[in-house]
């Protein structure tokens, strides 16, 4: 088993902001795909953590990056079939909107793209987030956290700005803003290692005290 994580910025038209979510619109496309890849069956601890690989959009256009990170996919999964993805909200956002945008440059068929994207085993942090959201209590049920809080709660460094700030740095050409707002947000690795440690702890806690009743 090898270790994918993932997070990709997408295009806020002016005009129509819902492009930035939507990959069906005129407007729609992917202007970063940012991944670190892993091999080893247990993801990577602090001191392993490398930088993160960037394919950007004004280098030359979405469909090409798209076939890039296609490619790798292939690639790696050639070796690899049980490669693991992670990322911040993937399962809702980052995936669907590649299938899609892929779909739509003709890059593979909706079966490939599937066992490309889809039907990886995947972790996405957002859906275990309840655990430490102080939300989940106050509401008495699971509730999510943004990226930004699950930084704070861990005291990971926080991204500074937006996905819609970035849109409006890509009209103005401020490329090396949006790389920095990318390197800050591809934390996962350490997301990851962090709510492990969280959630191991807990469970030992409970059943220290569990032992001593």
């Amino acid at each position: 088993m090898s270790h994918l994580f993932l997070d990709i910025e997408t295009y806020s038209a002016p005009n129509n902001p819902d492009s930035s979510i939507n990959p069906y619109l005129s407007e729609s496309k992917v202007i970063v795909i940012s991944y670190s890849f892993y091999l080893g069956f247990k993801p990577p601890i602090k001191e392993e953590i490398k930088a993160p690989v960037f394919l950007k959009e004004w280098e030359s256009n979405e469909k090409d990056i798209l076939q890039q990170f296609y490619t790798f996919l292939r690639e790696i999964q050639k070796s690899d079939p049980y490669v693991k993805i992670t990322g911040f909200n993937i399962l809702k956002f980052d995936l669907p909107y590649l299938f899609a945008r892929m779909k739509h440059h003709g890059i593979a068929s909706e079966r490939d793209l599937y066992d490309i994207l889809i039907r990886p085993f995947g972790v996405d942090i957002f859906q275990i987030s309840p655990v430490i959201s102080g939300n989940t209590m106050k509401h008495e049920q699971l509730w999510g956290i943004n990226h930004k809080e699950a930084s704070k709660f861990f005291n990971l460094q926080v991204k500074e700005g937006s996905g819609l700030d970035c849109s409006r740095y890509y009209d103005a050409k401020q490329y090396d803003i949006i790389m920095k707002y990318c390197t800050e947000e591809l934390n996962f690795e350490q997301l990851l290692d962090a709510m492990y440690l969280h959630i191991r702890d807990t469970v030992v806690q409970q059943n220290q005290n569990i032992t001593r009743q």
